[in-house]
């Protein structure tokens, strides 16, 4: 499957140009961010990740789908002893340790990865090219404050249209900047993100929950939205209030990814009852993830 993309190589320089399109745009979009080296180590440490934890007790506790919580559409997980790292599987898929060859093709989401291979503390920690961009784009010293590899095996589901700050709690909206890298070739039918152009200066919009926080569908104006296609080591850079989402991967490839959002080190971590003040509609009405879970109750 090739990928025809629209967007330039890296810029190793945040340019008055390139803020004002953020700014204006709520992204960023960029080809060859990583080398071919790193793209191919990320995906054999992806790989040794996986198979290390799977059905190891010395390194993880297997959660069934049956005992999940209900959210994130209740696929099984395999849980790290030392450290926060989890990955789970697709729903509907049961792994067995009598069928781990074929695990990792049914794995939909890493979390919490960076400090398990030193591919990834060198990306999401350390990356010479990337980090001090975001670093200008926020204004001085910046923070981890998630990560994700998101896998989306072919059969993957959608993830639907939301705002990532809806599911955070940080004072200043601005001040958080989510990063995705493509590990594989990114495009519409394999899953790659779309995004509502300029989205982000509607401000926060009401989610609901489901099988997963989304905004509800009279928030949305489809005539902005744009698919943002990617080669292996491609980065898409974007205001964690611009709404997106990723469509089901109907091709018979996969489509890996690393996310991570960073925040500046002088935009705090507030209470859940602070952020309900500030991501709101115009109402006065909260619109976050964790508001909609109230909504449910």
């Amino acid at each position: 499957m090739a990928v025809e993309t629209p967007f330039p190589p890296f810029h190793d320089s945040f340019t008055p140009a390139l803020r004002k399109q953020y700014e204006e745009d709520g992204f960023l979009a960029f080809n060859h961010a990583l080398s071919p080296g790193e793209v191919g180590e990320v995906r054999s440490s992806i790989s040794e990740l996986i198979r290390s934890h799977a059905f190891n007790a010395e390194l993880s506790t297997f959660q069934a789908r049956d005992e999940a919580d209900g959210t994130n559409y209740s696929g099984a997980r395999f849980n790290s002893k030392t450290s926060d790292f989890y990955f789970q599987v697709e729903p509907g898929y049961t792994p067995s340790p009598d069928r781990l060859d074929e695990l990792e093709a049914h794995v939909r989401k890493l979390t919490w990865f960076e400090n398990e291979a030193p591919i990834f503390q060198h990306i999401a920690l350390k990356h010479p090219r990337i980090l001090p961009l975001l670093r200008e784009l926020l204004g001085g010293e910046i923070t981890i404050y998630q990560s994700m590899g998101l896998l989306k095996p072919p059969g993957g589901v959608m993830k639907p249209w939301h705002q990532d700050n809806a599911y955070f709690r940080v004072e200043n909206l601005d001040l958080m900047v989510g990063v995705w890298i493509a590990i594989d070739e990114a495009a519409p039918d394999n899953g790659c993100m779309h995004v509502w152009k300029g989205g982000h200066r509607a401000g926060p919009l009401k989610h609901k929950h489901t099988t997963d926080c989304e905004i509800l569908p009279d928030r949305l104006e489809s005539a902005n939205v744009v698919p943002v296609p990617l080669e292996p080591g491609g980065i898409l850079i974007f205001h964690s209030t611009l709404p997106h989402f990723t469509p089901p991967n109907t091709s018979d490839q996969r489509r890996r990814a690393l996310q991570f959002h960073y925040r500046a080190v002088q935009n705090p971590i507030i209470s859940r009852e602070a952020f309900d003040r500030i991501f709101v509609e115009p109402d006065g009405k909260p619109a976050s993830c964790h508001a909609a879970m109230q909504d449910n109750f």
